[in-house]
């Protein structure tokens, strides 16, 4: 059975009140919006679901996530839901706080034996492990970017400084969990990618084969994760932040407050018992998830329907899900795929007011037409995603869930840039809050890189040193550049160098340890050239 994208007019969703006032045409702002709402499928998108595997089929089924990257976001999402991707690896269990080196030789103890299908003993603390190989699967940590206090929350709820952008509050109080499955954690394990000095040991291994003159030795030694590899990214908001914004409140007959209309999926975190850990409810607000399908992966944001600014800045891009009112917002038909940021005269001039950004509110579908296709409510019915009446266990999460139905595809990205050169981007509300205008996943990944010591060589995690109007670091977008990867004069001959070994768009190395305590300049003992002036 397989499930055709459908053009839906936007004369059969119902228009909305406009977002500007003056209906005189199209304004500046929603000229600039050609640069966001670009058509990411192909016509003729269709998805097939076999033995309980969703994929893009048809014409397009060769190039699934080039040609149609928004439906092929969709069918990795139900694949990812279906398959209990909350009892996958984690960052935590994929990059020991105390590793222990690879086994070389049969029958060593206090290593990790990457031929083994499972780790035993105490290597389940000391070695990369997929949680869902485990019973009893290990509890998932509940500890957030921050607590809430006086000077962030109050009982009026949010300050007046953040009202411009209360994503970003939300991303400095967020609980992120990264979920990677089986073949990225195997492979992680199996290329010892997880310590700091099995990262080192690659950038000097190519440094070494390009002394040599080796240089398909160099090429060989580029990390590159198996077709098939799959992360979530999962940002969650504890109770009382969600409460003290307003953004639930209690429902009659539910357990834990919602969001009545659309309600958000919920889980119970116990934590792991560690420092800074706050267990208790806690609501799923964005997703940012990533497929190695293409080179530099394939990539795709989801937000809650109700999420405050979902499509501010940026607008919201589904070729596949959701159809739209291409014209609820005055001046310009964007068509049925693309939502664009709501946008407001501005009072203080006279005459020829300037279009400017209204934000922070909620994009209701009331307002943008929005409506669930065909297509995705039979790829739901047939996977069995958000099927059931009633969340039958609001203290974890279910593939039947219905409050799956609540959540939007933000937009895909594939590439750098446009085959006519304009620089991709993608951000969530929460996710990237305070800097979505300017983030690009595939971009700030490809930063994602380590020197001879095993060190994360990139400053801010793809930031820059521009700061926005509100302060925030602007990151990059765009194509990489050489430089963060290759030089001259760092290797033993002084000659080509590489400087940096990208590995593979993953930013999970940031939790990569020393096996042995690093020394006072912060290098792992096993690399005694400290920089110049270290001392022990």
């Amino acid at each position: 059975m397989f499930f055709r994208r459908l053009a839906v007019c936007a004369a059969l969703i119902g228009a909305a009140a406009p977002a500007v006032a003056e209906d005189t045409g199209p304004n500046g702002l929603q000229q600039f919006m050609l640069y966001r709402s670009f058509v990411q499928d192909a016509p003729d998108c269709e998805i097939s679901v076999v033995d309980g595997k969703a994929s893009v089929s048809g014409v397009n089924m060769r190039a699934g996530a080039t040609m149609c990257p928004d439906a092929y976001a969709w069918a990795d999402l139900t694949n990812a839901i279906t398959a209990s991707f909350w009892d996958w690896g984690i960052d935590q269990t994929v990059w020991p706080s105390e590793p222990w080196p690879m086994c070389t030789t049969s029958g060593q103890s206090n290593c990790c034996d990457a031929t083994a299908a499972t780790q035993s003993g105490d290597a389940i603390q000391h070695c990369p492990v997929s949680r869902e190989k485990y019973s009893p699967i290990s509890n998932l940590p509940a500890k957030p970017n921050g607590t809430p206090s006086g000077g962030v929350i109050n009982h009026s709820g949010m300050i007046q400084s953040s009202n411009d952008d209360p994503g970003r509050l939300l991303r400095d109080l967020e609980l992120e969990l990264v979920f990677r499955n089986d073949t990225m954690v195997d492979h992680v394990l199996q290329n010892d990618l997880y310590s700091r000095e099995g990262l080192g040991a690659r950038n000097r291994a190519q440094n070494a084969a390009i002394d040599a003159g080796n240089i398909i030795g160099a090429h060989q030694l580029q990390v590159r994760f198996p077709v098939g590899s799959i992360m979530v990214k999962a940002d969650f908001i504890h109770q009382q932040i969600m409460e003290d914004q307003g953004l639930i409140r209690p429902v009659k007959g539910q357990e834990y407050p919602n969001n009545e209309e659309f309600p958000y999926l919920t889980i119970y975190l116990e934590g792991t018992g560690t420092d800074g850990e706050v267990p208790g409810v806690y609501y799923m607000v964005a997703m940012t998830n990533a497929s190695k399908e293409l080179p530099i992966w394939h990539w795709y944001a989801i937000e809650h329907v109700a999420n405050l600014g979902r499509c501010d800045y940026i607008g919201c891009n589904d070729s596949f899900g959701y159809a739209a009112n291409g014209t609820a917002q005055a001046g310009a038909n964007f068509g049925a795929s693309y939502i664009p940021p709501k946008i407001v005269a501005n009072d203080d001039k006279v005459g020829a007011n300037d279009p400017l950004f209204e934000v922070g509110k909620v994009y209701h579908p009331a307002d943008t037409g929005e409506a669930m296709t065909e297509s995705l409510q039979a790829l739901f019915a047939q996977m069995g995603v958000g099927t059931a009446a009633v969340d039958s266990d609001p203290s974890i999460i279910t593939a039947d869930d219905p409050a799956w139905n609540n959540y939007r595809l933000k937009g895909t990205q594939t590439s750098f840039t446009t085959p006519t050169g304009v620089p991709t981007g993608m951000g969530a509300t929460v996710t990237e809050g305070g800097f979505v205008n300017s983030a690009s996943c595939t971009t700030c990944h490809s930063q994602a890189a380590t020197d001879k010591n095993g060190t994360v060589t990139t400053a801010g995690v793809g930031s820059t040193w521009r700061p926005n109007l509100m302060g925030y670091n602007q990151v990059v977008m765009g194509s990489p550049e050489a430089s963060w990867f290759y030089g001259n004069g760092a290797s033993s001959s002084g000659g080509l160098a590489a400087i940096t070994t990208q590995v593979d768009f993953i930013w999970g190395i940031l939790n990569a340890a020393c096996e042995a305590p690093a020394g006072s300049h912060g290098v792992c003992t096993a690399y005694p050239d400290a920089p110049r002036g270290a001392s022990e």
